[in-house]
C-alpha cells in the first residue's frame, strides 16, 4: 500500500480545480483526501499500484490546464494532510469540460449541438447563459447559414454578441479597441499569426483567455498590427465555431462584454489587466486594512472592496447592488498608484524599502517609492501630452529639436501632415500617447489616426524586431517640481534624428523607444536605490499588456531587483478598491 499525493500548485485560486478535488472524494475504488495549503490542491490517495495508476489517467485527463498553474507534481507521502471536507469552489463558470465537450462539440458525436448536454463532472449545462437556453440544432444551423450568407450575426441577450466573417472597420471602443478574433480553427494559428508555446497554452487554458499577437506579415486578410486572439467560452460558441471549422473558416471578428480574460506576461507569469462583468475575488492577508469599504471607479468600471479580519473580498458592481450607500473614492493619479503599491502590498508583503512602476492607459504613468517609514514619494511622473499635433509642433518648434522638426518637415511631408492631424484622447500623460507620436513620426502604417492603433503600431513594429540591439533614444528627466518629468520633445527629437540618419529599418527605432525607455528606468531605480535601499520593484496597470515593454523591463530592471506584481487580483481594475482599503485618506 502507497500514499500518492497529486499537486496543482497555482497562483490564484482556480475554481474548477476546487470543484474537481471535491468530485474526487465520490472516487469509490481509493481512500481520498483532499487540501488547499498556500496556493497548492491536492488529492491524497492510498492504495495499491495498479488503482493509483487508473488514479492518475482520471486526474491527467480532468485536470485541464489552468493558466493559473506555475506547477505540478506527483510525490509519495508518509502521513496524509488533507481530510474529507469539501473545498470552496464558488465562481465556477465553466460550461463544458473535456468530457461533455467531445460529445456537444465534436460533428461526428451524435450529440453534437446539444447545448443542454448534461455532465456528471463540470455540471456546465447548470450554467448555460439562459438567454440560449432551449437553441436546438437546428437553430444554431440557422444561425451558422444566416452568418455565412450575410456575413455577420448577432446573438441577441442581456449580453449580445457580435460575430463578422470580415472587418467590420475601426472600434471606437476606448477600452476594447483592438480587433478581437475567435478562433475556429486551432490547427492554423502558426501558420496565420506569430505565437509562442506558452500563448498557445494560455489561449487553452479552462479561463478563456485573451491573448495579444501579431499576424504574419503580408496577412491577406489581417491588416490590423494586432489582434486579440480567443478560444469559444462556451457551449454555443464552440458548437459554431466547429460549424464554421467545417466550412473552411479558421477564425471571425467578435465583439462582445463577455468574460473573457485579458492577460500580460511579465516577469516569466501570466497577469489579470482586468476583468468585464460579475466576478468576486477573495484571498487572506495578514496585512492590516485602514477602512472596512471601498468604492473605487476606474476607466468606466465600480469596484467594491471590503475586509473581514484577515479576508478581503473585492467585486465589481454592475447594477445598484446590496443596498451600497458609500459613494467612490476619488483618488488622484498619485493614489491610484498608491492604492496599486498597496494592494501588490497585500499579496506578497512588500511596504517598506520599494519602489512601483506605474503606467496604465488610464490613469498617469509614474513612479513612486516608500521608504524604511513607509513614507511614499513621487519620483517622477509622465508629462501631460498636448491634445493636438498642432500644439506638439509648437512646442517642438519653440524647443532646441527647432533644427531637426525642419528637416523632419522637409524629408518626411506626408508624415509632417499626420503629425498635425494627430487628436491626442485624455489622459495623456500615459506611454499609449507617446508611442502613438512615435509610430507618427517613423511613418508607420496605421488602420487610423487613432491614438489606439498609432500605438499598436509602435508596439507591432518593435515585435517585429529580431536583433537585441539598437539606438539609444533619449528619455532625459526634467526637474522644477517637488518630483521629476520626461523632457518629452528631446525624446521625440532623437527619434526624429535616428530616422533621418537612417530611415532603412524603423522596426528597430520602435523597439528602441521601448528598450532605452526600460534602461532608463533601471537607471532610476538604481538612483532610488542608492537612497532608500531598494528590496523590490512593483508593477502595475494596463500598459504592461505590452509584451515589447514588460520583457524589456524584466530584462533591465528584473536583473538586478526582485518583480512584484498582481497575481490574485488584476493588475488595473479591482486591485485600486483593494489597496484603497489601506491608503491613508480620509474619508468625508
Amino acid at each position: 500500500m502507497k500514499t500518492i499525493k497529486f499537486e496543482f500548485t497555482c497562483s490564484r485560486q482556480v475554481p474548477l480545480y476546487a470543484h474537481l478535488c471535491n468530485q474526487y472524494l465520490n472516487y469509490n475504488a481509493l481512500n481520498i483526501n483532499i487540501s488547499y495549503q498556500q496556493g497548492c490542491y491536492a488529492i491524497e490517495a492510498d492504495g495499491e499500484q495498479a488503482d493509483l495508476e487508473s488514479l492518475a489517467d482520471a486526474i491527467a485527463d480532468d485536470f485541464l490546464i489552468s493558466v493559473w498553474l506555475t506547477d505540478s507534481r506527483i510525490a509519495l507521502v508518509d502521513k496524509p494532510v488533507g481530510d474529507k471536507k469539501l473545498l470552496l469552489d464558488a465562481g465556477v463558470e465553466q460550461e463544458f469540460c473535456q468530457r461533455c465537450t467531445p460529445l456537444f462539440g465534436d460533428n461526428q458525436s451524435t450529440q453534437f449541438g446539444d447545448l443542454a448536454l448534461a455532465c456528471d463532472c463540470c455540471h456546465g449545462e447548470q450554467r448555460i447563459n439562459p438567454d440560449y437556453r432551449g437553441l436546438t440544432t437546428e437553430d444554431i444551423n440557422a444561425i451558422c447559414n444566416e452568418l455565412m450568407t450575410l456575413g455577420e450575426v448577432i446573438l441577441a441577450g442581456s449580453s449580445p454578441i457580435r460575430l463578422n466573417l470580415k472587418d467590420p472597420g475601426v472600434i471606437t471602443d476606448p477600452i476594447n479597441y483592438r480587433p478581437r478574433l475567435l478562433i475556429c480553427n486551432p490547427n492554423t494559428l502558426n501558420a496565420q499569426f506569430h505565437l509562442c508555446d506558452r500563448q498557445v497554452l494560455a489561449l487553452s487554458s479552462i479561463e478563456k483567455t485573451l491573448i495579444t499577437v501579431r499576424p504574419i506579415s503580408d496577412h491577406p486578410k489581417l491588416n490590423a498590427p494586432l489582434y486579440d486572439l480567443c478560444f469559444a467560452y462556451n457551449r454555443l460558441l464552440i458548437v459554431i465555431a466547429e460549424r464554421l471549422r467545417q466550412q473552411g473558416i479558421d477564425w471571425l471578428f467578435i465583439r462582445d462584454n463577455q468574460k473573457s480574460t485579458p492577460l500580460a506576461f511579465i516577469d516569466g507569469a501570466w497577469a489579470e489587466i482586468d476583468h468585464t462583468g460579475p466576478s468576486t475575488t477573495r484571498l487572506t492577508s495578514k496585512v492590516k486594512a485602514l477602512h472596512d469599504e471601498a468604492i473605487v471607479e476606474s476607466h468606466g468600471n465600480q469596484y467594491l472592496a471590503s475586509n473581514k479580519k484577515e479576508l478581503f473580498t473585492v467585486k465589481q458592481i454592475i447594477d445598484e447592488i446590496d443596498g451600497i450607500q458609500s459613494m467612490p473614492i476619488g483618488l488622484s493619479n498619485a493614489e491610484y498608484g498608491l492604492c496599486a503599491l498597496n494592494s501588490i502590498n497585500l499579496e506578497h508583503g512588500i511596504n517598506k524599502h520599494c519602489a512601483i512602476l506605474y503606467f496604465s492607459q488610464y490613469h498617469g504613468g509614474q513612479i513612486q517609492s516608500i521608504n524604511g517609514k513607509g513614507e511614499a514619494e513621487l519620483f517622477f511622473a509622465l508629462p501631460e501630452l498636448p491634445q493636438s499635433g498642432y500644439e506638439i509642433y509648437h512646442q517642438l518648434e519653440q524647443s532646441p529639436q527647432k533644427q531637426l522638426l525642419e528637416k523632419f518637415k522637409q524629408r518626411y511631408p506626408d508624415d509632417y501632415l499626420r503629425l498635425l492631424d494627430l487628436k491626442l484622447d485624455l489622459p495623456s500623460d500615459n506611454l499609449t500617447s507617446l508611442w502613438a507620436i512615435g509610430a507618427v513620426i517613423l511613418g508607420l502604417p496605421s488602420r487610423s489616426m487613432r491614438i489606439a492603433d498609432l500605438s499598436d503600431a509602435l508596439i507591432a513594429s518593435a515585435m517585429s524586431h529580431r536583433g537585441a540591439n539598437s539606438p539609444r533614444i533619449d528619455y532625459p528627466l526634467t526637474h522644477g517640481h517637488a518630483y521629476r518629468s520626461l523632457n518629452w520633445c528631446k525624446t521625440l527629437g532623437t527619434l526624429m534624428s535616428f530616422r533621418l540618419a537612417d530611415d532603412r529599418d524603423n522596426a528597430k527605432l520602435a523597439f528602441g523607444m521601448h528598450d532605452s525607455f526600460a534602461d532608463y528606468l533601471a537607471n532610476w531605480v538604481e538612483h532610488l536605490d542608492l537612497n532608500l535601499s531598494i528590496k523590490a520593484v512593483a508593477l502595475a496597470g494596463s500598459e504592461w499588456r505590452n509584451p515589447v515593454l514588460s520583457q524589456r523591463v524584466a530584462l533591465r530592471v528584473g536583473k538586478n531587483f526582485a518583480l512584484k506584481f498582481n497575481q490574485q487580483l488584476e493588475i488595473d481594475g479591482n486591485n485600486y478598491a483593494v489597496g484603497a482599503l489601506m491608503l491613508k485618506k480620509r474619508r468625508k
